[in-house]
Formats: structure tokens, C-alpha cells, sequence
């Protein structure tokens, strides 16, 4: 028996059914073990893959007895670029891959409500509630793949070298580097000039004035060194980006149905939780390594973050407008992703 795809269109289908077929079916021997080839662009010594992707497929192996196993290849050894992931997963170059959706231009829409300014808070509590919103919301979007969790990292500030960034008129004419479409675009709206760049552009760009600053977690400004050539940080906790694990539809159809079981109980929303915790325990380092290098820590007051919630507004406005000539509701799509956080954050 296989188990129904866990995302729908608007809708889950739990596993109940497919947990009694699993406990019905007779025992079986296989041949062979399965291999999944698992591809994704972090470092090997990143918390992504240290923490997160390698005791995860630890984890499967023991709960299949050894028989399922996966294969991780960090930093795009497998070849081609982060933003060509989520389509070799899809077309079956590699069976999984772990990405950022925002990665592949325009094609996300709906994943993006997650990454619209100020409406991420923890990981903690927004990793959880991207995961509940896609299995809701997401399938159509991914439909030509077989999704199997969603998170997010912590909230992002803005780092830079120069003048401190204080209020959101010091943004002006300011070239920041942005990770995502949503916030590229907030950038503009604060008044600054929006840079596209990889991450291991970021530090060699601000080091030679290539750009006065970068949107990042404090999870990123550690092993990329930001601290050694930057001057200050500005506390805003304003976006998060969205990962996600998808697998090749075929594989995924192809696997026993033990084996599919097995992945669905590693990937829960309380796995995607502890991701959250885990994302959220990495910031305090990279913030005290800034600390210790004697950067400045500005931290803005409620009533200047309103100010630069207030410029933000039209992208969020625009993702709204955008939903809505989907035939969507924007705007109930984006409170119901508000209240999937708070939900989680209480």
C-alpha cells in the first residue's frame, strides 16, 4: 500500500491509513538497500548539515534497520547552482535536495507570505508554522515533487560597515545586500539600494566597499566572519527565509510503504520544531563574536521599528494584490500564516 501525498492543495491527508497498512503488511526481506542521494548548498560544517541533515538520516537508517539510506552532498557537489536545486529534485538528477524555494525566481509565491517583512518571529515558533501553512496551502505549489518539511531561521538584522543604521532614513542610498525577493524589495521601499550576491560574496563585498551592508541571521555572520569587517548591527528581526526538503515524485512512489512511513515520522512538526530551537540556539554566537570584535549593537526602539514596518507595507500590500490575481484570498492566506506564528509562539 502507498500512502497518499501529504500535501494538498488545501488540505493533509494524515497517515492513519497509511500507518495501518504499514502495520498490516506482512514482513518482507529485500534485496537491497535503498540509496537516496540527498543534495544541498550548505557547507559540511554548517548546523544545516552537522546538525540537522546528517542525525536526520541517521535517524531513518535506524528506524529502517539499516535498510534505507541517505546519501548527503553538501556545497552543490553534485554540480550545478543553489537556485537549480528544487528543479533536479523535480526532474530526478538527484532523489532529495534541501534549498531556500526563494532560490528559483517567481515560482514560490505562496511560500513567500513567510518571508514578507516583519512577519517571521522565532524559529521556534515561525519554522512550525511554515510546515502547518504548506501542508494547508503548499501543494499545488510543489505539486511536481513530493514535499517533506518546511522551516525557517531565525529572524534577520541588518549588518554593515560605516555609519550605524539608526532609523530608517539612515537607510538612503545605502547599497544592502538582500537574500530574497520579498525583502529585496523592502530594501528599495526603506530607501536604500537592494544588491543581489551569494552569501560567500557578503563579507569580501563589504570589506572593499562593494556594498555598505547585508540582511542576514546572526547564524550566517559566524562562518561567513562578518564580525572581522563590519562596524555595527542593527537589531530588527525583520524577515526570515524559508527551506525546504522536497523529494522526486517518482522516487518517492517508488519507496515501500514502511520506508515512506519512516520519513514521515522523522520529518513531524515536532522534528520541524526542534529545527526552529535548534536555528534560534546558533544565533547567540555569531551575535557575541560581534560583541567581542567591539561592534556596535544598535538596537532600534519600538516606536522606529514601527517607522520601518510602516515603509515595508507596500510589499506586503503587493504580495497581497498578487495572490489575489491568483484567484486567492491574499489577505486571508497572510493572517492565517500571522496566526499560525502566534499560534506556535504561545
Amino acid at each position: 500500500m502507498t500512502p497518499a501525498h501529504p500535501f494538498t492543495r488545501r488540505g493533509f491527508l494524515g497517515t492513519a491509513a497509511a500507518t495501518a497498512g504499514v502495520l498490516a503488511a506482512p514482513a518482507t526481506l529485500r534485496a537491497q538497500t535503498v540509496n537516496l542521494r540527498l543534495h544541498h548548498f550548505n557547507s559540511p560544517l554548517s548546523i544545516s548539515h552537522t546538525q540537522f541533515l546528517v542525525p536526520w538520516a541517521e535517524r531513518l537508517a535506524e528506524a529502517t534497520d539499516g535498510e534505507l539510506q541517505i546519501q548527503i552532498f553538501p556545497s552543490m557537489q553534485l554540480g550545478g547552482s543553489p537556485g537549480e536545486l528544487y528543479s533536479q529534485a523535480k526532474d530526478g538528477i538527484v532523489d532529495m535536495v534541501w534549498t531556500i524555494p526563494g532560490y528559483t525566481a517567481n515560482r514560490f509565491t505562496l511560500t513567500e507570505v513567510f518571508e514578507l517583512p516583519f512577519v517571521a518571529k522565532s524559529a521556534t515558533a515561525t519554522a512550525p508554522a511554515v510546515h502547518e501553512f504548506a501542508k494547508r496551502n503548499l501543494g499545488e505549489e510543489y505539486g511536481d515533487t513530493h514535499p517533506i518539511l518546511f522551516h525557517t531561521h531565525a529572524p534577520g538584522q541588518l549588518h554593515g560597515k560605516g555609519d550605524p543604521i539608526r532609523t530608517v532614513d539612515d537607510m538612503a542610498g545605502l547599497q544592502i545586500r538582500g537574500p530574497s525577493r520579498p525583502i529585496t524589495e523592502a530594501i528599495k521601499t526603506m530607501g536604500a539600494v537592494p544588491v543581489g550576491m551569494p552569501v560567500p560574496a557578503v563579507t569580501e563585498a563589504i570589506a572593499r566597499g562593494v556594498v555598505d551592508g547585508a540582511a542576514l541571521p546572526w547564524t550566517i555572520t559566524r562562518p561567513i566572519r562578518l564580525h572581522e569587517v563590519t562596524d555595527y548591527h542593527t537589531v530588527l528581526d525583520f524577515y526570515a527565509a524559508v527551506f525546504g526538503m522536497v523529494m522526486n515524485k517518482s522516487r518517492w512512489e517508488s519507496l515501500p510503504a514502511d520506508m515512506q512511513q519512516a520519513i514521515n515520522d522523522a520529518s513531524s512538526a515536532e522534528f520541524v520544531r526542534e529545527l526552529g530551537v535548534l536555528w534560534d540556539g546558533d544565533e547567540e554566537q555569531g551575535r557575541q563574536l560581534a560583541i567581542d570584535a567591539g561592534n556596535e549593537i544598535v538596537e532600534v526602539s519600538d516606536a522606529e521599528r514601527d517607522r520601518f514596518r510602516e515603509a515595508c507595507q507596500p510589499v506586503i500590500d503587493n504580495w497581497i494584490a498578487n495572490v489575489n490575481d491568483r484567484g486567492l484570498d491574499g489577505q486571508a492566506l497572510y493572517d492565517e500564516a500571522l496566526a499560525l506564528i502566534e499560534q506556535n509562539a504561545a
